[in-house]
């Protein structure tokens, strides 16, 4: 088992976390996850931690193909004093075995522009086409919605399985992540997270905020059907729910969402901070892979998928 002191002493050093992340954060996001517990890869150089890399597992449907569980990459770091002793890959390719062993069927990376190639070049893996950033553009009129700040109340009453009593289907062309109540209680549960659940009879969303150069944004993290959907839902009502609570004109959102028809206004890659980059690394057995890589469609993957918020 791994020593999350150690680990998160090796993050916060690579990465420079303010706060430092502690080792509660660490124990909620690679133990206590419901779908099961992350496969951590990791190198060590005279018995001192210098690699780390956790596959959280995540569920992939689609409508038309095979169910996926695959290892969210995170954490990906190598301490500063080894770097070019090879530690890199020693680190990556531990998490293939303790990712195999775990069940999963591949890893799903969530990268920067400027790592991605990396991972593509010299570990392999294929780069999935580009999500999109978008500022959503919000319609006047009555959007319908109930707001729920998250707080332990929530999160310990029986609310989240009345929001959310069964899993959401899977993307008609292609995967999707999915959800289920213990999931979502789960991943509302993050340490020092703020998040509000918006809620109408028919789909749920997920928001925070965030600042961008001094104004405050409000982040649609997650959109979640209800029930299966006959048309699309159009995006406008849904980030003036979210402009009206969070007091702000500025609804951010990144991703894809099968069940949603955006109304946006792309964010020009040049004014985004860092544009993530989504790769795949699929698992084998007996040198067969468990999925076919370059056929892969993610089609179902936002925020709230992975660890941005």
């Amino acid at each position: 088992m791994e020593d999350l002191r150690a680990t998160a002493d090796l993050l916060n050093t690579v990465f420079a976390h303010d706060p430092p992340m502690g080792v509660s954060h660490l124990a909620w996001y690679y133990h206590q996850n419901p779908t099961g517990r992350a496969a951590v890869g990791q190198a060590h150089d005279e018995g001192r931690l210098v690699g780390n890399y956790a596959l959280v597992p995540l569920r992939f449907r689609s409508a038309t193909g095979p169910a996926l569980v695959l290892g969210l990459g995170v954490d990906l770091s190598v301490h500063p004093e080894a770097r070019g002793s090879g530690a890199y890959r020693r680190t990556v390719e531990d998490s293939y075995r303790v990712g195999t062993e775990a069940g999963l069927d591949g890893i799903l990376g969530v990268a920067n522009a400027e790592s991605a190639p990396r991972m593509v070049e010299t570990m392999g893996w294929r780069m999935l086409p580009l999500l999109a950033s978008r500022l959503l553009v919000a319609t006047p009129g009555r959007h319908g919605f109930a707001a729920h700040p998250v707080n332990r109340s929530l999160l310990d009453s029986n609310t989240i399985q009345q929001m959310l009593p069964q899993e959401v289907p899977g993307s008609v062309n292609g995967h999707g992540a999915t959800w289920d109540s213990d999931h979502l209680r789960w991943r509302l549960g993050r340490p020092g997270a703020e998040y509000v659940v918006h809620e109408r009879d028919d789909v749920l969303l997920i928001s925070t905020t965030t600042t961008v150069r001094r104004l405050r944004v409000a982040v649609l993290l997650k959109v979640i059907p209800r029930r299966v959907q006959a048309n699309l839902i159009p995006s406008g009502p849904l980030a003036a729910a979210l402009a009206t609570h969070h007091c702000t004109p500025l609804v951010l959102h990144w991703g894809a969402n099968p069940s949603v028809r955006f109304l946006r206004i792309s964010i020009p890659r040049r004014l985004q901070p860092s544009p993530l980059v989504l790769v795949v690394h699929p698992f084998a057995d007996n040198g067969v892979p468990r999925f076919d890589a370059g056929a892969l469609s993610i089609t179902g993957f936002e925020f709230l998928d992975f660890d941005a918020y």
